[in-house]
């Protein structure tokens, strides 16, 4: 079982995301900001399989949250995601060390085959 970490500050979309998640057989930590995120990839000893980050959250936002959980697993892999982050914001989350940056509303489906496609790759699921 593959389990996600997954940041997003607004609870509805969250849980369904989780909801989504999870019904393809993932583990989802949902937690809604970041330095929550990186309490949670501390505790767990930085083992999750997969890292889903909000940009705009308080407290922490999700570019450097994403920083710091990169250092504490550099091979972490991470897609970050934002309804209002300026392009500039997405690029940086990218150099920073996400997969790739989605700009919400974005297609849940298309979010699933990202993971899918990457786990494939690097997991040889």
């Amino acid at each position: 079982m593959l389990e996600i970490l997954l940041a997003e500050d607004d609870k509805n979309f969250g849980n369904v995301l989780k909801s989504e998640l999870e019904e393809d057989g993932y583990i989802v930590t949902l937690v809604n900001d970041g330095v929550e995120a990186v309490l949670k990839f501390i505790g767990k000893g930085s083992d999750y399989d997969f890292v889903l980050l909000d940009i705009k959250m308080p407290m922490l936002d999700g570019i450097n949250t994403l920083r710091i959980i990169k250092k504490l697993n550099p091979d972490v892999p991470a897609i970050t995601f934002s309804g209002n982050a300026g392009s500039g914001e997405m690029a940086v989350s990218v150099k920073v060390g996400a997969i790739r940056c989605l700009t919400k509303p974005f297609e849940i489906a298309q979010l699933k085959n990202d993971i899918k496609k990457y786990i494939a790759r690097h997991h040889g699921a």
